[in-house]
């Protein structure tokens, strides 16, 4: 625990240090979020088998798709991402009726799309190969999460890792959705660490079988891999702003050898 508490405050301070840095310069911190938020839909799209390239991104972004069947991807996960960020300041508990609104954004403008339907089996070819709930446990084990989750809502930042990390590994055991539930469990996970004042997190699919074998895993091992993965995350978003200004001064030193 104690170890646990360490890292959780090294975290801490990293993610007030960038927050500084970004302060300071609010230019270079946009040009991050746009490749950060290119990176989230990449990445976690990845995950889901769902391999989508820079060109089928960006002209999704703006309204312009250039492949037809890896657009509503992408624009749902857009509208995911900025659900999460509108709800997550002063946000509340997570209860069902945000675990159902986190769920159906993903398949927006989809009429045949069922918000909350549970699963019927357990598949036999699917993405996860972590043990899952039988369908009958879905719904009492659910209900049991987040009243859990409602009575342990962390009040002190150096435990919302912690809940976060025990949040998304029982979510992903349970696994209670037919459609869209790695997605949904990892928006749940980021709205959890947004609401705490961190950075989302971005589970790089060069990653991925690390991210699998860990759900596998026990919910210390996920928060251990949690801890990693932000800490990841935060050196990217120091690494581009320093690189960046090292970048501006070289040139500033050339430009005034030049002059003189």
């Amino acid at each position: 625990m104690k170890a646990t508490r360490e890292a959780a405050r090294d975290i801490d301070d990293r993610t007030e240090d960038l927050k500084e840095l970004a302060a300071e310069h609010p230019d270079l911190w946009r040009d991050f979020l746009t490749r950060f938020e290119m990176s989230w839909i990449y990445h976690d799209n990845a995950l889901e088998g769902i391999v989508l390239t820079h060109a089928e991104i960006t002209s999704a972004l703006k309204g312009r798709p250039i492949a037809t069947d890896t657009y509503p991807a992408i624009r749902n996960f857009k509208l995911a991402m900025n659900l999460v960020r509108s709800q997550a300041p002063d946000g509340p508990a997570i209860d069902m009726d945000l675990v159902l609104r986190f769920h159906a954004v993903f398949g927006s403008h989809d009429p045949k799309y069922q918000v909350g339907r549970y699963r019927k089996d357990i598949p036999l070819h699917r993405t996860y190969f972590h043990d899952i709930a039988p369908p009958e446990d879905i719904d009492p084990r659910l209900k049991s999460l987040l009243a859990w989750a409602e009575a342990n809502d962390p009040t002190d930042d150096d435990d919302a890792l912690r809940f976060a990390a025990h949040f998304h590994h029982e979510f992903m055991s349970i696994f209670p959705f037919s459609e869209n539930c790695g997605k949904t469990g990892r928006l749940l996970l980021n709205y959890i660490l947004l609401r705490h004042g961190y950075l989302p997190v971005v589970f790089h699919a060069t990653d991925r079988q690390r991210y699998f074998d860990t759900l596998r895993l026990s919910k210390k091992e996920m928060e251990a891999y949690l801890s990693d993965t932000i800490a990841n995350c935060l050196e990217n978003g120091t690494t581009f702003i320093e690189k960046i200004l090292e970048e501006r001064a070289k040139k500033g030193v050339r430009r005034l050898a030049v002059a003189s």
